[in-house]
């Protein structure tokens, strides 16, 4: 089954891949009730073809916004949009080759922010994919603080493969929770993942989409390793595996209980515990059915510059699929969000690229011979596309991963923060100066 993370579009992103123009809203030959881009500015790779595409515009979240609700169901072949209509939320999902529409939902109203809270971008609702058992769903949600009394997360959740107009929510749930900061909801492998701070202390609940029930934990969780060979402060829900919550320890080790712990799956070049007392390891990003995880590294005077190493273990099994030393700090104030190919072969986060299937990494941090590149998207095909940072300028690359080849692109070229088996997604601010602007252009 396909799965790849949910699109969260950081600002830097957008201002790597932005520059071109375009319209909103008009019926176009190459998007049937979309917008053609056959005449668009944007100038993609070369693997991309620009002369057909089509684009679609998201105009209530402003232009540097951390994160926009768009997102991509590789299995279903749609990319979803959350549109605002009034005072209203609507998910409408179209084909991700050529743009025509597969289906729109109801509309949602979140609740309303009380008198005494001041807006903020933390408070807008948002757009995800969830993956479950053989499905995917887009979810939305959004967090509503209270203050005085609990705050809720709100939840809808449509399945990717629905088609036609008026499609209610398989699912709706609100939360009640009582939070110190806002919740954050994200796909946590096999299910949907809720989690929050309250005074010190780390909850999650985790949503079962199938029987519609809600586990919720609190950090009292623990590791059988945490009273055999390391001491434990406390643990965390950090993702949602077939047969379990995977914890992380603080302040290192995560595992699933009873099934398997990062202990037995320590990646070369780090070693299993830090300080002689502490576990070593913790988990940085769930992505689709596998878990990125960072350790601290053995002293190597050889590469004192590289303190972290970087690996991805099975999300079922705990098993070790790959792992490289390599720093993925992002420099220049930039995130890139982590990424796995739509088939569950690549994965890129920051400076790092994995092939997960024959097991082999690639650090591509600067080495003395060539600049840093931060990768931002994978394809099926091993192919992924970032940025060089050269002095003062970012020049775009495509990397094979196959080969470990970086080979810059023409300047002034966009790279694709979607690299979907039908089409690239590209970003760029609205040219009529309202939200974003998102164009698709087919694979050659």
């Amino acid at each position: 089954m396909w799965k790849i993370a949910a699109v969260v579009v950081a600002t830097g992103m957008l201002a790597a891949c932005g520059g071109a123009t375009g319209d909103e809203g008009k019926a176009g030959s190459g998007a049937p009730g979309g917008s053609s881009a056959e005449k668009s500015l944007v100038k993609t790779p070369e693997g991309f073809d620009t002369s057909k595409g089509w684009q679609q515009a998201v105009s209530w979240v402003s232009e540097d916004a951390e994160s926009v609700p768009v997102g991509a169901a590789p299995e279903a072949g749609v990319v979803a949009f959350l549109q605002k209509r009034g005072e209203d939320y609507v998910v409408e999902a179209r084909d991700a080759a050529t743009g025509a529409p597969r289906w729109s939902s109801k509309p949602w109203r979140p609740p309303v922010l009380p008198e005494n809270v001041e807006p903020d971008e933390a408070y807008l609702p948002r757009l995800l994919l969830v993956n479950e058992g053989d499905r995917e769903y887009i979810a939305v949600w959004a967090y509503t603080p209270h203050f005085t009394d609990k705050d809720t997360v709100s939840l809808v959740l449509y399945p990717a493969d629905s088609s036609g107009k008026g499609i209610a929510p398989a699912h709706a749930r609100s939360l009640p929770i009582e939070a110190y900061g806002p919740a954050k909801v994200v796909d946590g492998g096999s299910g949907l993942l809720v989690s929050w701070e309250d005074k010190g202390t780390s909850y999650a609940a985790a949503v079962d989409l199938t029987k519609e029930h809600v586990q919720t934990y609190d950090e009292s969780l623990e590791l059988p390793v945490c009273q055999e060979e390391v001491a434990c402060i406390g643990g965390s829900v950090d993702g949602l595996s077939p047969d379990g919550p995977v914890i992380g320890l603080d302040p290192g080790g995560f595992g699933v209980p009873g099934i398997w712990q990062s202990f037995d799956a320590v990646p070369p070049g780090a070693p299993a515990t830090k300080s002689g007392r502490w576990g070593n390891g913790v988990v940085r990003h769930i992505l689709g059915d596998h878990v990125l995880s960072g350790w601290e590294a053995e002293r190597d005077p050889a590469r004192p510059e590289d303190t972290t190493v970087v690996a991805a273990h099975d999300l079922k099994t705990g098993k070790l699929e790959a792992s490289v030393r390599c720093d993925t700090e992002d420099g220049d104030g930039v995130s890139f969000q982590p990424m796995v190919s739509p088939n569950g072969r690549y994965a890129v986060a920051g400076t790092v690229a994995m092939d997960l299937e024959q097991g082999k990494s690639l650090c591509l941090q600067d080495n003395g011979e060539q600049e840093s590149v931060r990768l931002v998207s994978v394809g099926d095909d091993g192919i992924a596309y970032g940025h060089q940072r050269a002095s003062s300028q970012r020049i775009p690359v495509a990397v094979t991963l196959g080969t470990g080849k970086t080979e810059p692109l023409p300047k002034g070229t966009h790279i694709p923060f979607l690299s979907l088996p039908q089409a690239g997604g590209f970003s760029l601010p609205s040219p009529d100066g309202e939200g974003l602007l998102f164009t698709f252009h087919p694979r050659r």
